[in-house]
C-alpha cells in the first residue's frame, strides 16, 4: 500500500461516512474507488465491508450515548442481517451481481416515487401509540435477511435500503432509522467480511485505513444528527438514492 493510496481511501472513506451514518450509500463511492486502485471486484467488496464497519460502530456509540438506541428492534432488524450476510458473501464468491443489480435498480426506484410521494414520510413520527402487529416484525425480519443478503452479495446501498425498512414497516423517522440500522450493519459486516477474508478476499491495510476514516466521519455526523434533523436527512436520502439509481443503472 502507497502512501498516496492510504491518504485517498482515509480522505474518502471520512467524507463518505458523514453521509454513510445518516442514509447510508458510503460504498457507491468506495467501492468503485478500491477498483480503480487495482483491487479485484471481490476484494474491493470485501475490504470495503470490513473496512465501513466503522461507520456501524462509530455511529453505534454516538447514538447509544444520546439515547437514540431501541435495542429490541434493532436486533430484530440485525440478526435475520447477520445471517443474510453470510449468504450474500458466499454468493457473491460464485454468482454474477448483473441480475441482483437490475433487480435493486428498480425497487429503489419504485421506493424513491413512494417517499418523494409522502412528503412526512419519515419527517414525523406516526401519531398512534399503538404497538406495531406480530406481521409487521415477521415481515420487517424476512427484508431484513433479504436486506443483509444484498449488503453481503454487494453492499453499495445496503444501508439505504435498511432505512427504507424501518421507515416503511416500523413507522421509523430518518433520525430514528439512523440509529437503529447500526446493529444490523455491524453484524451484516462482521459475517460478510469474515467470509471475504476466509478466501482471501480482503486488502488488510487498505481495509484499516478506511476503518481509521469511517470511524471519524461517523462519530461526527451522529453527533451532530439531531441538529441536522429529519426534513434535511430525508433531502440527502433522496440525493443520495438517486446518485446510487444512476451508479446502478450505468453499471447494470
Amino acid at each position: 500500500m502507497e502512501l498516496t493510496q492510504a491518504i485517498v481511501v482515509f480522505g474518502a472513506s471520512l467524507i463518505c461516512s458523514t453521509f454513510g451514518t445518516l442514509v447510508g450509500g458510503s460504498s457507491l463511492i468506495t467501492i468503485p474507488l478500491l477498483i480503480l486502485m487495482g483491487l479485484p471486484p471481490h476484494t474491493a467488496i470485501g475490504t470495503d465491508r470490513l473496512g465501513t464497519s466503522g461507520i456501524a460502530l462509530a455511529g453505534l456509540y454516538s447514538f447509544h450515548r444520546k439515547g437514540m438506541m431501541r435495542y429490541r428492534l434493532a436486533f430484530i432488524v440485525g440478526i435475520p442481517c447477520l445471517v443474510g450476510g453470510f449468504i450474500g458473501a458466499n454468493l457473491a464468491l460464485q454468482v454474477s451481481p448483473e441480475l441482483l443489480k437490475k433487480f435493486i435498480v428498480a425497487l429503489t426506484i419504485i421506493l424513491l416515487i413512494f417517499v418523494v410521494a409522502n412528503p412526512r414520510l419519515g419527517v414525523a413520527a406516526v401519531a398512534t401509540k399503538r404497538p406495531l402487529p406480530a406481521g409487521r416484525y415477521v415481515l420487517g425480519a424476512f427484508l431484513s435477511l433479504l436486506a443483509g443478503a444484498y449488503g453481503g452479495f454487494y453492499g453499495a446501498g445496503m444501508g439505504t435500503l435498511t432505512t427504507y425498512l424501518m421507515i416503511l414497516v416500523f413507522h421509523q423517522t430518518f433520525l430514528e432509522s439512523a440509529a437503529n440500522t447500526k446493529v444490523a450493519g455491524i453484524m451484516m459486516s462482521v459475517t460478510s467480511a469474515a467470509t471475504y477474508a476466509y478466501h482471501g478476499a480482503i486488502n488488510l491495510p487498505l481495509a484499516l485505513v478506511m476503518f481509521a476514516g469511517s470511524c471519524i466521519g461517523s462519530y461526527m455526523s451522529a453527533q451532530y444528527s439531531d441538529r441536522i434533523g429529519n426534513v434535511w436527512i430525508k433531502r440527502i436520502f433522496i440525493g443520495v438514492v438517486l446518485i446510487m439509481a444512476m451508479k446502478l443503472l450505468m453499471d447494470a
